[in-house]
């Protein structure tokens, strides 16, 4: 049987002030050219006392007592597709991976607890709640030995480069945006200056914020222009191009010049859109890695391989969506009947289980860090008989003996659409839990572009939910302003929307946890939505590959806290 690793996530404060997240048990370590990098929090007091050299000498002696084979090798990575790699009009988890090797953001977030930490950026600093300050790492190159820089000539990343990163990320991103950044000014050589409209405190905590903005050279675009640019990347990352042929290959090398020493020599992603093809080349070690895996079916399987390791960094949620513009749906007494209907825990265990999952009774996941509430399963009782009384109190009754509920000569359906997946048994165990109390049930399997297309135009009833429950996933489901793009059950309530805007503007952690939580059981009351399940998001990896994390954002092979490499 595989090893299933699963990465703590402690709670971690935003201090005004330092600018960074305090980890209140996380400790990390890393290489860096030779030396190791470490919190002097992590260190007992009686080693602390001795003095940085004696931690270095000691730290040397661990480093020099990794495997021989910890030095060059081959990763291959499975992908879906790849089709460009300009870093700002994508949000295609398989182009995410590679642009976040090729190209260096000003922070990462941290394999132990998801809090911001440095990486490009040595440290920042908040001085006032709409300003922040990052102090650039110095002697950071970017890539040479293609046509902007030659051979040897590679240029050094400046603040420069950071202002015209952000400007242009605002300008031509698609997928995501920074939200309240109202100016960025380079203050000196190694120092960038951000000023928001607003507090936002998102700005470094949520992994498609700033951790998003690779930092790009501007005579690259200028030179190769946009469609060149997607085609031939140039970043200051572990990592530069070698060979690219979109939808069959990326052909990574290692970047000889880096601020960190890559272990790895080279990183191939091989396209396999099929992923069952993609499971297959994982157990025949045709790859090394599946990165991002969210099939509960597959994780079963693989978790049965001794040869392949899961490894579990936050994961998805999923639910029961209405539309709330459709009749019978725009009643509230209908959805709560539904509810009330439901054995949502029979269907979770019989499907996902609590080793890959868990019972869901809100949107925010127990990784994000705050405005997780498992209190809110008070709101959610299994109650099919009062289920049936509020339905027939709402007049709702099996007026032609055909054994199902009708109103004014329409029949009560539930008909969920949903794309593909494993959820597709969930909902079927759900659906004939509704025909056995009277209403009429079934799960419609659709294509996920038809899915999503359907969702956003209105064109469904039911259907069912899906988001990564990451840090701001209430205003993108829930918010009016969302209502068109991500808000698909057309959920509109004054109130949670001013909860959720003092939350996404506060610092105060406790305050914004406080927020977090009234505006989600606000909006679990009003039952746009019922909550199923927390799907636990998992990378298959052979055994081989060491120091693997997970992604989070981006891909990181090469960090402050990891390293990865290949035991022969």
């Amino acid at each position: 049987m595989s090893r299933i690793v699963s990465h703590s996530y402690q709670t971690w404060a935003f201090r005004e002030g330092s600018g960074q997240g305090v980890s209140k048990e996380a400790d990390h370590t890393a290489p860096v050219k030779g030396r190791f990098w470490m919190q002097p929090s992590s260190l007992p007091k009686w080693l602390r006392a001795l003095g940085t050299a004696l931690v270095a000498l000691a730290v040397a002696g661990l480093l020099a007592a990794l495997p021989a084979q910890a030095q060059g090798g081959t990763l291959r990575i499975a992908a879906s597709t790849i089709r460009q790699l300009d870093p700002y009009k994508s949000a295609a988890n398989d182009e995410v991976h590679v642009f976040s090797l090729i190209f260096d953001t000003l922070i990462i977030h941290s394999r132990e607890d998801s809090r911001p930490v440095p990486h490009l950026a040595e440290r920042w600093e908040t001085p006032d709640p709409t300003t922040w300050i990052f102090h650039l790492r110095p002697g950071v190159y970017f890539q040479d030995g293609n046509p902007v820089f030659p051979e040897g000539q590679g240029r050094e990343v400046t603040a420069d480069d950071v202002v015209y990163s952000i400007q242009r990320f605002q300008e031509v991103s698609t997928a995501f945006t920074l939200g309240a950044i109202a100016s960025v000014e380079a203050l000196d050589r190694y120092t960038v200056q951000l000023k928001t409209a607003h507090p936002d405190p998102f700005l470094i905590v949520d992994p498609n914020r700033l951790a998003r903005v690779a930092i790009v050279p501007r005579e690259a675009i200028e030179q190769l222009g946009e469609d060149g640019f997607a085609q031939h990347p140039i970043g200051s990352g572990p990592f530069k191009l070698r060979r690219f042929i979109p939808d069959e290959e990326v052909v990574l090398e290692r970047n000889e010049d880096y601020w960190l020493t890559p272990h790895l020599e080279r990183v191939e992603f091989v396209v396999i859109p099929d992923p069952t093809v993609q499971t297959i080349a994982l157990e025949v070690g045709e790859v090394d890695v599946l990165p991002f895996l969210l099939n509960i079916d597959t994780a079963h399987q693989l978790a049965q391989n001794p040869e392949i390791e899961l490894y579990q960094r936050g994961g998805s949620w999923a639910g029961l969506g209405f539309n709330l513009t459709k009749a019978p749906f725009d009643e509230w007494v209908v959805r709560d009947a539904i509810a009330k209907a439901l054995d949502i825990d029979a269907a979770f265990q019989a499907v996902v289980g609590e080793a890959f999952g868990e019972r869901a009774y809100g949107q925010v996941g127990p990784w994000v860090g705050f405005g997780y509430d498992p209190s809110l399963a008070d709101l959610w009782p299994h109650d099919p008989e009062g289920a049936l009384a509020q339905l027939r109190a709402a007049g709702f009754a099996d007026t032609d003996g055909d054994g199902f509920l009708d109103r004014d000569g329409k029949p009560l359906r539930v008909d969920i659409k949903t794309p593909p997946g494993s959820q597709t048994r969930v909902l079927t165990i759900l659906a004939t839990q509704l025909r056995q109390l009277g209403i009429q049930a079934s799960v419609v399997p659709v294509d996920m572009a038809v899915w999503a297309a359907d969702l956003i135009s209105g064109n469904s009833e039911v259907f069912y939910d899906f988001s990564f429950a990451g840090t701001t996933g209430l205003i993108a489901l829930f918010h009016s302003q969302s209502i068109g793009m991500t808000n698909t059950h057309f959920y509109a309530n004054p109130e949670v929307d001013g909860l959720l805007d003092e939350a996404s503007r506060t610092l105060d952690d406790a305050e914004r946890d406080r927020l977090w939580k009234e505006a989600q059981r606000r909006i679990m009351q009003d039952r746009p939505v019922i909550p199923l399940y927390f799907e636990l998001a998992f990378s298959a990896v052979n055994r081989r590959v060491k120091d693997w994390v997970p992604p989070w954002g981006g891909l990181h092979l090469v960090s402050l806290e990891n390293n990865v490499w290949i035991e022969e």
